[in-house]
């Protein structure tokens, strides 16, 4: 019997029993199981068609399930390394130093020369990934201005001992004119009763080296 003759009843009994046989079996079941329906089913009225919609979608070929489509892989991002070459200005510091002085009174000392920072420049070969610093390599570095040296004075001079202070003799009263006078006495300045004042070795010394008061 064509499918165009069948009963709705019969055509709904086909219907769920092909999605059955689908389901169980594949499609090469499902067509046996209609044709022997069809060749079974009692001669009635002719029905208008019922479409039917399918419950399942096909099987594969070899009678598995279709596998679902798989997502596309988003693709890792590649670093992005930069390679740049930067310089830093910094100061050098500047040393000390003394000096002495022997023109300088000892314990005193001052700046003479003001010590200078010199300024030097460094340059770098710097490694960035993606914007962010992994090294750092000292390429060269260039000295833009010396440091100039501090340099202090120190003094060390000592000024001497003074002379001690010439022994004064014991005062006479009045000397007598010409007469000896001790070699300490050497130099002093005595008065005689006369009111004149007369030098100890004052012409030097005499022909035995005995000192006289003399006259000035």
């Amino acid at each position: 019997m064509r499918w165009g003759t069948m009963t709705t009843k019969a055509k709904a009994t086909v219907v769920v029993a092909v999605a059955a046989v689908i389901w169980l079996g594949g499609i090469g079941s499902a067509g046996a199981l209609v044709g022997a329906v069809v060749s079974n089913a009692p001669t009635t009225a002719v029905a208008p068609p019922v479409q039917a919609k399918p419950l399942l979608s096909d099987p594969a070929p070899d009678g598995s399930s279709t596998p679902a489509p798989r997502a596309t892989p988003t693709p890792t991002p590649t670093p992005k390394t930069v390679v740049t070459e930067v310089s830093e200005r910094s100061s050098v510091p500047f040393s000390r130093t003394t000096v002495e002085d022997a023109t300088v009174p000892k314990g005193e000392s001052h700046v003479t020369i003001a010590g200078v920072d010199g300024v030097k420049t460094t340059y770098y070969r710097v490694t960035t990934v993606d914007g962010v610093e992994t090294e750092r390599e000292q390429v060269r570095q260039v000295l833009n201005r010396a440091p100039v040296v501090e340099v202090t004075t120190i003094g060390t001079y000592v000024a001497p001992a003074p002379a001690p202070a010439p022994k004064v003799p014991e005062q006479h009263s009045f000397i007598t004119p010409g007469a000896y006078c001790a070699s300490a006495e050497s130099g002093v300045v005595a008065q005689a009763a006369n009111g004149r004042s007369y030098q100890c070795g004052g012409h030097g010394a005499d022909a035995n080296g005995r000192l006289h008061w003399n006259t000035m």
